[in-house]
């Protein structure tokens, strides 16, 4: 056995950093990598059923800077990296160095690694050296990777039976009818503009469908609550048009750790709404980026404002507005009402011709989550001050700051944004006091 497992970690050693980022390589000579891969070879050495196999070990005494090293092997497959850094960085703990060689790989039938080389099934083997953790924070990382590595996986292995599903809600839509732009944006959902992570189907009698994804493994926090379910029923029966976008107070533990994207379609049984298509997911980085001309949904908003208030499209106004509408968050302002947007879109367009101070708070269409979008002098933002404000904001509408983003463009003021969990006793605070203290 000692025979094999120095020819395994040769063989990893020589693969180690072949694809490693420079300045993942500072300080990391052969002798670092020999141990480096003596240490992933000593993790990958048995899996069973595929299991992802991880170890987490304080770096030896001699190490001043009182470093950690984790080693996690796993089937190569998609979000693995920015997942586990996400999960990492959750914890408040610093990432020194990141590599992450594929290799290919023959085990045994009952899971022994037996060969790297050129040819076999590809395993991830992912090294990562860290801000040490005492003993009880280490065996919670390693609860928390474990749940990430569970997720990561299920999301992947079921992407074509949630893209199907969503195919076949598409198809129950009706395409040239009132909600035909909701079909249109679930079909570029489709075509690549949303990671889609988690499916359920979940009846109003409280009984749900089969789960894929996500949505498969338990989490402390529900993709959808109870009560936002009972919520959405009514919503569809109100007369609203599918798609019904939310936020979920899950974090997503795929991808990228913010809260995650909900799109909940009717499920109907005869005249009856009998219940819920729930789809969680990230809208992609090409989809937030993209003009909202192409986005359905928001081009028709576009289009109603520039056509109450008369803006030529090629003028001053009607470009100024195009902006605005391009500079706000896609993935929230899309579910606004109509109003709400307006009230939104204008303020950042007046900001652009008159930077200053401002405020606007918008409710989401089930009002469980309030969004607070701050605008401050570039000059001005600090981490106490935007610290200072979400607490202003959650105390005026005794809620939970659940996220926050900003967003700093070449203008002279940065947006600040806040996501506030109203649950319970929560509520939507009179803007005109707050906006005088931001």
């Amino acid at each position: 056995m000692a025979d094999l497992s120095t020819t395994l970690t040769d063989a990893l050693a020589a693969r180690l950093t072949e694809r490693a980022l420079p300045g993942e390589l500072k300080d990391f000579g052969t002798t670092e990598a020999a141990h480096a891969a003596a240490f992933v070879v000593a993790t990958a050495l048995r899996r069973d059923d595929g299991a992802p196999a991880i170890a987490l070990e304080p770096i030896s005494a001699d190490d001043t800077r009182r470093r950690m090293r984790l080693a996690i092997v796993n089937d190569d497959m998609p979000f693995l990296v920015d997942s586990i850094s996400a999960a990492i960085a959750a914890q408040d703990i610093a990432i020194d160095r990141i590599i992450h060689p594929v290799v290919h790989t023959t085990r045994s039938p009952d899971g022994v690694l037996q060969a790297i080389g050129d040819t076999g099934p590809a395993e991830s083997m992912i090294y990562l050296e860290m801000e040490r953790a005492d003993a009880r924070d280490r065996r919670g990382l390693i609860e928390e990777l474990t749940g990430v590595l569970a997720d990561v996986r299920a999301a992947v292995k079921d992407w074509r039976a949630m893209q199907g599903a969503m195919a076949t809600d598409i198809a129950l839509l009706h395409s040239d009818g009132p909600d035909a732009e909701g079909a249109a944006l679930l079909r570029w959902f489709l075509d690549g503009h949303l990671t889609l992570l988690g499916h359920q189907v979940w009846h109003r009698d409280g009984s749900g469908g089969a789960a894929l994804g996500i949505a498969r493994n338990p989490h402390a926090v529900p993709i959808l609550a109870e009560a936002s379910r009972a919520l959405a029923i009514q919503w569809f029966e109100a007369g609203n048009l599918a798609p019904l976008l939310l936020k979920s107070n899950l974090i997503s533990t795929v991808h990228r750790a913010v809260p995650l994207d909900l799109v909940v379609v009717p499920v109907i049984e005869g005249e009856t709404i009998a219940g819920l298509s729930i789809y969680s997911g990230l809208w992609t980085s090409a989809a937030l980026a993209t003009m909202p001309r192409d986005v359905p949904i928001l081009r028709t908003r576009l289009a109603a404002m520039k056509a109450k208030f008369g803006f030529d499209p090629r003028g001053h106004a009607g470009k100024a507005l195009t902006h605005a509408f391009t500079a706000l968050p896609h993935d929230l302002v899309i579910a606004f009402a109509p109003d709400a947007l307006e009230e939104l879109a204008l303020t950042a367009m007046s900001l652009a011709d008159r930077p200053r101070p401002a405020l606007v708070l918008v409710a989401s269409p089930l009002g469980r989550h309030l969004f607070g979008f701050v605008w401050l002098p570039r000059d001005d933002v600090t981490t106490g001050r935007r610290a200072a404000i979400g607490e202003m904001l959650a105390e005026a509408a005794n809620a939970t700051v659940l996220n926050w983003s900003i967003a700093l463009e070449d203008g002279e003021t940065a947006m600040l944004r806040y996501t506030l969990d109203l649950r319970g006793e929560g509520r939507v605070p009179d803007v005109a006091p707050l906006a005088l203290s931001c």
